[in-house]
């Protein structure tokens, strides 16, 4: 009964999103010109541009390759550098706001603890485009800029997810060290970080690859990476080089997505030794036996030499600027996210109450109204489509041999299984916002192009994780399913599915609120939504409509935030039972 509610209350929710948002079926079909435009666009696809479109720049000193290789390498290099720093944010943050690491409970402790998350969470609210915003505006554009917008919001995510880790991690080595007579710090490093550790490295890859699609989005608000070279290339009409540019970001994507899955296994699975065992082994032994990798000590060595170049390789982090130009910029800044009414009343903040209804009922409300459902309706479309295609795209389930039940029939069943898996990997390797701003020039200024590459990056994700649900749910029903005959559908239908549920319903969850978090700002595009209202506000310069939005955003992804791991703390409960 719980599912079948779950179920409605979702297509409810759809249907109800669709309508408040205004997308209406016939904006599907694009236009003439827009059909024009796909079919140049899908044409340049078999012929990316190795030399520039334009015949003037042919003749001038700057070389196309030397061009797209200059944004490939600012790309990485300012995605490396903000995991470096929000590395160090996330470990700092991620121990403060864990359970582990107190062994005492206070009130002034508890304070600290609960403190830590809530910087955590309201940093990580903030998308890294508004904190581009917002730093751009304040003191320039420079790389450090780029690098700190990136680094504050991912920071909080790792914070967050490195103390539930933490706090998660068995924790009965930590107290048998503390019983033994050993200090708190001994016990948390060698009883709870040492067991949570690999869980910890590979989350913390996982972000590296979101890291890169973050800094190739970065170019859409002026920092010369990627998604600047597609931005400049689309306004000038040349496709091939679009393609280029894409077809680079996708095999950069797609090579460290594969690097961190590799090292991920590892980590998870370990390495086992190739050394023979002895009857009585010793503890010099045994660590000169313990299983090693080559692949996992040169990746960790290219990750800390990467790291420290990508801060020692740039000349000027700043903006170009002297320091007192920057602080003049600054304190205007400062001095104007000032709402206007209260400037003018000498600060006197009794005037804020006023100006915020007004600016809510002149399109705040509709705006987060707006993005909220954007989000959602986005989130429920690509969950049911993740659905479908996990039937067949989970390798257990398109073998020959599913569930361990021999079927000589379906023979292309793990064909179309791995034609969805490579379309899910493509999907979410491309980042929503590139996604949306190529569908834009197709449909037009319709939310249905928000929506759509919503669908398709996030309909990649759940793909994946919803296979690897399917691949490790233990099932003896539809084993016995296949065995009476019944088809794959229906063991995934009547067993698999219902017994992966909870788990299936975490992954939505947890996507929801990334929905949540892009749909904020995808109407910097110029569809409305709050991303519209920011863009607005910034291009006219009133900071104080454009910070005003970005807190509203904020807030709805907070809320979104706190929803989300409301309903999968409630999930995870239900399931441990």
């Amino acid at each position: 009964m719980r599912r079948r509610w779950f179920f409605f209350i979702g297509v409810l929710l759809f249907f109800a999103g669709l309508w408040v948002i205004g997308a209406k079926p016939g904006e599907l079909v694009p236009n003439e010109g827009g059909r024009e435009t796909a079919s140049e666009f899908l044409k340049a696809a078999i012929s990316p541009a190795l030399d520039f479109e334009d015949p003037e720049m042919r003749e001038s000193e700057v070389d196309f390759i030397h061009k797209l290789g200059r944004a490939l390498w600012l790309t990485l290099r300012y995605a490396v550098a903000a995991m470096s720093l929000a590395l160090l944010i996330g470990i700092i943050w991620g121990v403060l706001g864990s359970r582990a690491w107190w062994s005492k409970s206070s009130l002034f402790l508890q304070t600290i603890r609960i403190g830590s998350r809530l910087m955590a969470t309201a940093v990580r609210s903030v998308h890294e485009l508004m904190w581009a915003l917002l730093f751009l505006s304040a003191v320039g554009t420079s790389p450090l800029a780029a690098v700190l917008a990136m680094a504050l919001p991912y920071g909080g995510t790792l914070a967050k997810v490195f103390s539930e880790l933490l706090d998660e991690s068995e924790s009965s080595a930590a107290g048998v060290i503390r019983m033994s007579g050993g200090s708190g710090l001994t016990a948390f490093s060698a009883g709870v970080v040492t067991r949570a550790l690999p869980d910890l490295a590979t989350y913390a890859l996982y972000r590296l690859e979101c890291a890169i699609r973050s800094s190739a989005v970065l170019g859409f608000v002026g920092v010369p990476t990627l998604g600047y070279e597609i931005k400049t290339a689309y306004e000038d009409g040349h496709y091939r080089e679009i393609w280029t540019y894409l077809y680079i970001l996708l095999a950069v994507v797609i090579f460290f997505e594969w690097w961190g899955a590799k090292m991920r296994s590892l980590l998870t699975k370990g390495v086992a030794s190739k050394k023979p065992e002895v009857k009585q082994p010793n503890v010099d032994h045994l660590w000169k036996s313990r299983g090693t990798s080559l692949f996992l000590r040169s990746s960790f060595l290219i990750v800390l030499i990467g790291g420290t170049m990508s801060w020692l390789l740039e000349d000027r982090w700043g903006s170009g600027v002297s320091w007192e130009q920057k602080l003049q910029n600054l304190d205007r800044f400062t001095d104007e996210v000032v709402p206007y009414p209260v400037r003018e009343a000498d600060g006197d903040w009794s005037e804020f109450g006023p100006w915020f209804g007004e600016k809510m009922s002149k399109g705040g409300s509709e705006a987060v109204w707006q993005t909220f459902h954007l989000g959602t309706a986005s989130i429920l479309l690509a969950g049911a489509l993740a659905i479908l295609a996990v039937s067949l795209s989970a390798r257990t389930l398109a073998s020959s041999m599913p569930r361990g039940v021999w079927d000589r029939g379906m023979a292309w069943r793990p064909v179309i299984g791995a034609m969805l898996r490579v379309a899910a990997m493509l999907g979410r390797a491309m980042p929503e916002f590139i996604l949306a701003f190529l569908l834009l020039r197709v449909f037009g200024p319709t939310v249905w192009a928000l929506i759509l590459a919503l669908v398709v990056h996030n309909c990649g994700i759940l793909v994946r994780l919803g296979a690897e649900v399917i691949d490790n749910t233990p099932s003896r029903a539809s084993s016995v399913i296949l065995a009476q005959g019944g088809s794959r559908t229906s063991a995934y239908v009547g067993a698999l599915v219902p017994a992966g549920f909870t788990r299936i319903v975490l992954f939505l969850f947890y996507r929801w609120e990334s929905c949540i978090r892009e749909a904020t700002v995808l109407g910097m595009l110029g569809v409305a939504s709050l991303g519209f209202l920011i863009s607005d506000a910034k291009v006219s310069l009133f900071y104080d409509e454009m910070v005003l939005w970005v807190a509203l955003g904020a807030a709805l992804v907070f809320l979104g935030d706190l929803t989300s791991d409301f309903v999968r703390y409630k999930l995870r409960g239900k399931n441990n039972r």
